[in-house]
């Protein structure tokens, strides 16, 4: 079985030619044939994941979680494609939830939101504003890379301003409100290690949608601390439910995070898909790759 690697030359933890000879040791010590794609530009990792011929291989997203999203996206209607993941980004989160399980070939879910497939979480609020603007946080070269995200943090909890929104869950639950967090999960953890949605799985064929309500913003810092530790389920504030299909309706175009990359309109749908997609796990052999 044939392994593609698409690399995210730019993600933080990338020596493209350690890589590349890492990738050459693994392979050779396997006897596995294997082909290298590097990205310049934006949907490269779509473009390349789309063209592999669709037989049984295995395509390695080599980046964050943005570009495994665009790699997904590229193989979404494969019959015979293996997605993978070497984790070199900053948050990682899908990786998190992956080690969770026993090494082989999984069939897992994804979800679709307006058209997009992601594989971890889809989200819109506080959360999201604070992932989106880290590209304009990177713009400001004298923040270091290591306080990006908490200066992020710092730059949208003073700007933030509540979102209302219209929820449908299937066809057997509603509500309106203004929210903090509107988070649609797959996956358990996001933004870098929050662990949102600490019962999730990746294969159970249900979202784990948590919805926490408009709040002081001096309580809002505490929750965060909560959800570090997974210990915010319990407060009064946070609401979570269970469904397949969550359509979302706003008067103003809000921007959701998915997976890394930004979706923005007035109208969600976001729908599950079981089961549809197969996902690599070789935790040692992912390990090598990366250079642990």
């Amino acid at each position: 079985m044939k392994y593609y690697f698409i690399i995210n030359p730019n993600s933080g933890k990338i020596d493209t030619n350690q890589f590349e000879q890492r990738i050459l040791k693994e392979c050779s010590k396997e006897k596995i044939k294997y082909k290298i794609f590097y990205t310049h530009n934006a949907g490269d990792a779509k473009k390349f994941a789309k063209k592999i011929p669709d037989e049984e291989c295995v395509v390695f997203s080599v980046g964050g979680d943005g570009n495994l999203n665009a790699v997904l996206n590229g193989l979404a209607g494969s019959k015979n494609k293996i997605l993978g993941n070497i984790p070199t980004g900053s948050g990682n989160d899908f990786e998190r939830t992956l080690n969770q399980y026993d090494d082989g070939i999984h069939d897992f879910d994804f979800g679709i939101i307006n058209g997009r497939h992601f594989i971890n979480v889809a989200c819109v609020g506080l959360d999201a504003d604070v992932a989106n603007n880290i590209s304009w946080i990177r713009k400001k070269k004298w923040i270091p890379v290591s306080q990006r995200y908490n200066a992020s943090i710092l730059y949208t909890f003073i700007k933030y301003k509540f979102k209302k929104v219209k929820v449908q869950i299937d066809d057997n639950q509603s509500f309106e409100n203004q929210c903090t967090i509107l988070a649609i999960c797959n996956g358990q953890y996001y933004g870098g290690g929050f662990r949102m949605a600490p019962h999730a799985t990746l294969d159970d064929e249900l979202f784990d949608v948590y919805f926490v309500e408009k709040m002081p913003k001096i309580k809002i810092l505490p929750l965060f601390v909560k959800l570090l530790s997974a210990k915010h389920e319990k407060s009064p504030q946070i609401k979570k439910y269970q469904g397949r299909k969550v359509i979302i309706d706003s008067n103003h175009r809000y921007t959701f995070n998915v997976d890394g990359e930004m979706v923005t309109d007035t109208h969600f749908e976001i729908e599950m898909r079981k089961h549809a997609v197969k996902v690599f796990c070789n935790k040692e052999f992912v390990e090598r790759i990366i250079g642990k």
